[in-house]
């Protein structure tokens, strides 16, 4: 269950006697070793390559169903990824990023964590063609590039309060609640590739609620005797959903539909309907302290994406990347 975790960290390191620093040894090559990029003149193998695109088609089922086409531009897209994660490392280096040995540690327990004991995470490994000294290198690795993201980016990006009070300010057309209507629906469901014979007693069976409903009968009950929707057992209660937000055939029955009145029979795809708005809200704007919270992590979250985009390319702009012809 738990191999693919391991092996997207053990299949990069197979290779990865190129790339460790240089004060750390350099292993023999073995499988997949076979050089696809070089950057900034360190050596990125098939087997990176392969793991990073393995993260991007997770599930070995995939492989079989992604057209050649597909999985090219995938493997392309996994390329730009090992290149970018390169350049990170060797930025955290220059940086002099440091990962205490702790961490490496703590991040090695959480793997191991993931399997009933440590012989089979050791198998795991194994089944790699990896050690533990490959694994905590590649974890180190990861780390390392992860503390120049931090250091050069993470720290700079947050959006302050301040800030994002001011965008909401800005921008109050964006905060602004549409209409919403609490909705009841009966209805009465057909299979799309159903007879013509099925749709029409389908029809009859709405068009005689229809007729119950103009001469009294409760709404819920009639959608919980005869309504085969999944609200049936809440008596046909929607909820509130937005003006907007409904099918063609809901926002067209509910158009100018009086609250309290049920509305004529509509056909949809999946059968015929009868709806009935029960209250509406008008379209209301929210306060900045309902939105602060989740508009201060959204804008967080835009800013880091930006300012990581722009950074990585810098990084790209000043480094020397070969990509190996087979991959060009």
């Amino acid at each position: 269950m738990y191999r693919l975790t391991v092996s997207l960290v053990v299949l990069a390191v197979t290779g990865v006697g190129a790339q460790v620093p240089s004060h750390q040894p350099a292993r023999p090559a073995r499988a997949g070793s076979r050089v696809v990029a070089r950057v900034n003149g360190v050596a990125l193998t098939e087997a990176r390559l392969k793991a990073a695109l393995g993260a991007l088609i997770p599930f070995e089922s995939f492989h079989r169903n992604v057209s050649p086409a597909r999985l090219a531009e995938l493997r392309h897209q996994a390329l730009d990824d090992i290149v970018d994660e390169e350049l990170q490392y060797q930025e955290g280096i220059r940086l002099h990023a440091r990962v205490p040995d702790a961490v490496v540690q703590k991040e090695v327990d959480a793997l191991q964590q993931k399997f009933e004991s440590r012989a089979a995470f050791d198998a795991a490994l194994a089944r790699s063609d990896a050690t533990m000294a490959d694994l905590r290198r590649e974890l180190q690795r990861r780390l390392i590039a992860k503390e120049a993201l931090q250091q050069e980016v993470t720290v700079k990006c947050t959006v302050s309060r301040a800030d994002a009070e001011h965008f909401f300010r800005s921008n109050p057309d964006r905060f602004v609640v549409p209409e919403q209507l609490h909705l009841y629906a009966i209805t009465v469901g057909v299979e799309p590739s159903a007879s013509a014979a099925d749709w029409d007693r389908a029809r009859q069976r709405a068009e005689e609620v229809s007729g119950r409903l103009k001469t009294g009968a409760s709404f819920q009950e009639m959608a919980r005797t005869y309504s085969t929707d999944a609200t049936r057992a809440l008596g046909g209660d929607m909820g509130f959903l937005h003006r907007g937000a409904l099918n063609d055939e809901f926002e067209r029955a509910t158009h100018n539909l009086t609250p309290g009145v049920a509305s004529a029979v509509v056909q949809s795809l999946y059968g015929f309907h009868i709806v009935e708005i029960v209250e509406i809200r008008p379209p209301s704007r929210k306060s900045f302290a309902e939105v602060a919270a989740d508009l201060q992590r959204d804008l967080t979250s835009k800013r880091c994406e930006s300012m990581q985009a722009a950074w990585v390319k810098s990084l790209r702009g000043r480094a020397t990347v070969i990509l190996a012809t087979a991959e060009l």
